[in-house]
């Protein structure tokens, strides 16, 4: 049996504060073959940008706090990687991030071509006309127009849209394999959305990359991803193809995410048939995180149920699986 190219195990983040120490992140098992795009979906305060920057080892620390876990990159567990060794041989080489706000990450008194640039010499030492050469080849392959010009331009000079490209570019340009989108395309009007999905579709496809989308949009995901999994206060509820876990969802948090997404222009969501009236109040100190938000809590699931086959490639930490009306 092959290895995962990527695989997440037994990883548990915590937060320390002045109330205490906070689970933040607790993944048993999560697995993206090499060339997949695999989504992760949840609504904010879930973990999903916690997980990004676990994997990188940009999580900072304190009050970040790695208390177990393994994240393995073809099999060798970046997590025991010194930060000299993350630099040298992981970041951007081997994995990359695309993050959601262009304008934070670019410097602003930079050009264009003096940031890829620096990239370049920074990752294998290429400058002068060589590393013009590469910077032009990648502004080219992320499909901007007028690629010379674009080089000499700042970031406040570009489009939000641009930006974004730029972003991609630099995540790109040192060779990594590995991609992870950290909602692309959060600050992005609807029609520049499209371009830039289509663009990361296409080079995902053409370079073979392995992408790792993170969105609170079940939307994209479903248009850009082979496989999903479903992160609720940093715990996978259900993971499967995208098919199997969009389509017909198992976990109850699945089904209340997807049916507070209108269906039409005259939809009207009736948050009364989503969230309890005792959303918040019903808690266990063991058992379902979903349990104080769940229309169909019985007393099993008083006792926490860990994800499980329900077929295929579909699990679902839930001990009724779906069976909602049994």
């Amino acid at each position: 049996m092959t290895k995962p190219y990527f695989k997440i195990k037994d990883l548990k983040v915590n937060f320390n504060s002045y109330d205490g120490k906070k689970c933040v992140l607790d993944i048993s098992d999560l697995e993206i073959n090499r060339g997949e795009t695999y989504g992760v979906i949840g609504e904010s305060g879930s973990g999903k940008t916690v997980l990004a920057l676990c994997i990188l080892n940009l999580l900072k620390m304190p009050p970040g706090e790695i208390e177990s876990g393994e994240i393995l990159l073809e099999g060798e567990n970046i997590l025991n990687k010194s930060k000299r060794e993350l630099q040298k041989e992981i970041r951007g080489k081997k994995i990359s991030m695309i993050f959601q706000d262009p304008m934070s990450t670019l410097n602003p008194v930079m050009t264009v071509g003096s940031q890829l640039e620096c990239v370049l010499y920074e990752n294998h030492e290429l400058e002068g006309k060589e590393a013009r050469e590469e910077a032009l080849k990648i502004i080219k392959k992320v499909k901007l127009a007028d690629p010379e010009r674009v080089l000499k331009n700042y970031p406040h000079e570009l489009s939000g849209g641009q930006r974004q490209r730029i972003i991609i570019a630099l995540a790109l340009i040192c060779g990594a394999q590995f991609i992870i989108a950290d909602e692309p395309t959060r600050n992005l009007d609807v029609t520049i959305q499209a371009g830039i999905l289509k663009l990361i579709k296409n080079l995902q496809k053409t370079m073979g990359v392995t992408v790792l989308f993170i969105s609170n949009n079940p939307g994209l995901v479903s248009a850009m991803c082979d496989k999903t999994a479903i992160l609720y206060k940093g715990h996978i509820v259900e993971k499967g193809t995208t098919n199997e876990v969009l389509k017909i969802p198992k976990h109850p948090y699945t089904y209340a995410l997807l049916n507070a997404i209108p269906k039409s222009k005259d939809h009207e969501i009736d948050l009364s048939e989503i969230i309890p009236a005792n959303d918040g109040i019903t808690t266990i100190d063991d058992g379902c995180i979903y349990f104080n938000r769940c229309f169909n809590q019985t007393e099993e699931c008083k006792v926490k149920q860990n994800l499980r086959n329900i077929g295929g490639t579909h699990y679902v930490s839930c001990h009724r699986g779906g069976n909602f009306n049994d």
